[in-house]
């Protein structure tokens, strides 16, 4: 493929095409009052280079009328059912309107050529059955959408300024490529990547602002790539600078002249710097090979730039195939066809990841959401509503949630937020069964192809990437209490808070026994590998949370009450029935925590208490894993409780021991571990819980015994209980506190240490594997076939030559 060699040969008229400047007149608004139809370019009359067959004035148009002026989407489809086929049935066909009602609704009454199309579309499915492709891929695209590209951008102020900083400082760094790093590294760029949700399209909004405000030499282009999506496209006016449609551009010579010609006109300017600044990079990564991202890589390149101008880029998105697209191969320094010597290394520059705004909102706005019980009202809202719990918890997560629920929007994004996270199967995927547990549980570390769909598709946050390894990155799922809530949805059995108006299937929620039988897929298939020991304490979690989540919805289906009284949560640990013995003295005491937050920072008991921390944590219905070896606990759990009508709050210190056998001094050893904590750190009150989980003979009499607690839960007392987690649980927690993570169940362990079986062949043990689900019945049988074939082996001296037999006496050792 030869290098353009007009890359400057355009004419200014093509400014304002597609790709160009966007346009201000009113053919790209939505068409009100008396909706006039939109004129639409047709792509076809684009030549080579990027320019028109003829001016604006005079382009051919296509009118695109709604078939009804009177009608919304919603009534025009609701009323015709001459478009399906006759056996289509009432399910499907509210099914499949509802779906497309709200991917395809703009503005409530207004339609837009590509949802007009969308929709002639479905008429043509529904009638014949022959699919057309624009259905599901748009369809499904609009409708996992939560909001526009350009929602609270403008409207809001960057107050928090580090990430704007260190953003600003990578590109400075950029700027080095040309003159000190070009023989080091590629090309000029990086990629921006993180979650939906998480400030990307903000940061870059404000570093051209800042750029501009500044009266800095740097030029600089906010682009958004897309697809051709009408609704995004308009959404983006008011935000972007440019448009980069790749549907315009084909992976030919042609198209390889058009797309420089477009970068060469976003980088003509006075100033010397130019930084341009792609959103929304993952379209360019559409086609197999990545044709238009490696165009772009290559233009970057390219010496011979209009005004000699320094040029960088950033690529914007939620995959990380941006930062670990391949370099390209090194059979020489030029292009393969071109005689364009080609700048640059083969290493890459590390992605910027580092947003960190999660909570934001709780610092900056956290006022606003008020109390529990109090009233809120925006201006979407007809009447007051009473704020909830789950209101209050939403400032703790994703910004973008605390913004939406601010504006009173939030609510009618939850089951777009849910499908995003889930997908639209019935049937889900065991990858969308740990995106759902990972939110609430965390689960541990995934391939790099995975973690990559988990950021991408999902909510999982990119913690970590490394350039220099093949395929590395680290991913986590913070706090977040929205998506923490969604999935909890999902794990009630006759929790349908969603259904097919939102996209979701009916009757989707499963019983807690289902995923932790999931969960045990994914550990043993080594779909995920947790750190060692770590099994246990998810399990514990798992069990936690369950127990939590049956008081919940036993208190209030609609689940917006997350606290549950601590008395009634520890009598279903110790799996009693309602009705409790506990005595809790003079104080209400309550747990609200819906899922378990891997936590780093290692506070003190006495930071935790002095700093407030623990009222923000119980708010933000989340408990926390423990940083790595810490003393004593594992878990660490808010409780909240009131004396003389003032709120309280202590930590409860959670242990976990995943053990075969675990005897009375231990126990009381790990209790007075805990204690002494909450004495060294001048703490008079707080719950010390012993959680004991994959016990043998954990039934009848023996259990009840094990199961107690010590003195009462009141303010100035240390309230100690055990809890032993029965070996038949109804949730399955304790099978997956069992289960293997060797990668291929308790079949690989066999295969790991079958040499053992041949030295130990002639001996008879007690018991060298332990049954920990119905399945491992075959690995059993596998272990016993091996073993009976080692013992079984007859020796003959004659097979040893001139060598001495074993000695029979001798035996094995």
């Amino acid at each position: 493929m030869a290098a353009p060699q007009n890359a400057k040969n355009e004419d200014d008229s093509n400014a304002k095409d597609g790709l160009g400047k966007l346009q201000n007149d009113d053919s790209n608004k939505n068409y009100k009052g008396n909706r006039k139809p939109i004129q639409r370019t047709d792509p076809k009359d684009d030549d080579d280079t990027g320019g028109t067959k003829s001016s604006r004035n005079s382009q051919e148009t296509t009118d695109i009328v709604p078939p009804d002026d009177e009608k919304t989407l919603g009534d025009y489809m609701a009323n015709e059912d001459e478009w399906f086929k006759d056996d289509v049935t009432d399910i499907e066909k509210k099914t499949s309107k509802s779906q497309l009602i709200e991917a395809l609704k703009v503005d409530e009454d207004y339609f837009k050529p590509t949802q007009m199309r969308l929709t002639i579309d479905l008429a043509h499915f529904l009638k014949t059955g022959e699919s057309r492709p624009s259905i599901s891929k748009t369809a499904a695209a609009a409708s996992q959408r939560v909001t526009d590209i350009d929602y609270d951008i403008r409207d809001s102020k960057m107050v928090y300024k580090r990430d704007l900083k260190a953003f600003a400082a990578r590109l400075d760094k950029l700027f080095e490529w040309k003159n000190i790093h070009s023989k080091e590294y590629m090309a000029p760029y990086f990629p921006l990547i993180q979650s939906s949700g998480t400030g990307k399209t903000k940061l870059m909004h404000e570093y051209k602002n800042l750029m501009t405000m500044d009266k800095a030499d740097v030029h600089v282009e906010l682009i958004l790539c897309t697809d051709g999506n009408e609704a995004k496209i308009a959404s983006a006016e008011s935000i972007f600078s440019q448009i980069l449609d790749i549907r315009e551009i084909q992976s030919d010579q042609n198209g390889l002249t058009k797309l420089w010609n477009r970068l060469n006109r976003f980088a003509d300017t006075e100033k010397k710097k130019v930084v341009l600044l792609f959103d929304e990079s993952q379209h360019l990564t559409s086609n197999s090979d990545g044709w238009h991202f490696r165009s772009v890589r290559w233009w970057l390149r390219w010496p011979n730039k209009p005004g000699n101008v320094n040029v960088v880029c950033v690529f914007a998105g939620t995959t990380t195939r941006l930062a670990n697209y391949y370099a390209e191969p090194k059979p020489s320094t030029t292009s393969r066809d071109a005689n364009v010597v080609y700048l640059g290394g083969d290493k890459l520059y590390p992605p910027f990841y580092q947003l960190t705004t999660t909570g934001l909102v709780s610092r900056t706005d956290g006022f606003k959401f008020g109390t529990v019980g109090g009233t809120h009202k925006t201006s979407l809202q007809k009447k007051n509503e009473t704020i909830t719990e789950l209101d209050v918890a939403i400032q703790y997560g994703r910004p973008l949630f605390g913004r939406l629920y601010l504006k009173g929007q939030l609510k009618t994004s939850l089951g777009n937020i849910l499908l995003r996270m889930r997908g639209a199967d019935q049937e889900l995927s065991l990858q969308k069964y740990y995106s759902l547990l990972a939110t609430r549980l965390q689960m541990g570390q995934v391939s790099f192809d995975f973690a990559s769909e988990l950021v991408a598709s999902g909510y999982a946050h990119l913690t970590h990437f490394s350039p220099d390894q093949t395929a590395v990155a680290g991913i986590a799922f913070l706090p977040d209490p929205v998506c923490a809530w969604l999935a909890m949805t999902q794990m009630i059995e006759g929790c349908n808070r969603f259904g097919i108006d939102d996209g979701i299937p009916t009757e989707c929620s499963e019983p807690a026994s289902v995923w932790s039988e999931k969960a045990i897929k994914i550990f043993s298939s080594a779909l995920c590998r947790p750190a060692k020991g770590d099994v246990g304490e998810v399990a514990a979690a798992f069990y936690m949370l369950a127990c939590g989540d049956e008081l919940r919805f036993e208190q209030s289906t609609d689940l917006t009450q997350l606290s549950v009284p601590l008395e009634k949560w520890i009598a279903r640990l110790q799996h009693a029935d309602l009705n409790t013995t506990l005595n809790l003295g003079e104080a209400k005491a309550s747990v609200n925590f819906i899922q378990v937050c891997q936590n780093y920072l290692r506070y003190s008991l006495k930071e935790m208490q002095d700093s407030g921390l623990l009222k923000h944590w119980y708010l933000g219905g989340r408990g926390s894993y423990m940083y790595f070896a810490c003393a004593a606990y594992d878990i660490m759990v808010p409780v909240q409780y009131t004396v003389n009508g003032t709120l309280h709050y202590c930590p409860m210190l959670v242990s976990v021991k995943n053990k075969v056998e675990f005897w009375p001094y231990e126990r009381k050893a790990a209790i007075k571990a805990m204690q002494k904590l909450f004495t060294d750190a001048g703490i008079q009150t707080g719950v010390c819980l012993l959680l004991l989980i994959g016990l043998d003979n954990t039934s009848g009499k023996k259990t009840r015994k094990k199961t107690k607690s010590g003195n009462s839960f009141g303010h100035g007392q240390i309230f100690t209980v055990t809890v032993v987690v029965p070996k038949e649980d109804r949730f399955g927690a304790t099978n997956l506190a069992l289960c293997s993570t060797c990668g291929g169940g308790q079949e690989s362990e066999v295969m790991v240490s079958h040499a053992e079986l041949a030295l130990g062949a002639d001996h008879s043990f007690d018991c060298l594997l332990r049954k920990k689900n119905e399945d491992d019945g075959l690995s059993q049988l596998l272990f016993e076939e091996i073993r009976e074939g080692y013992a079984n082996i007859s020796i003959d001296e004659d097979d040893f030559g001139g060598a001495t037999a074993p000695d029979e006496s001798r035996g094995s050792t």
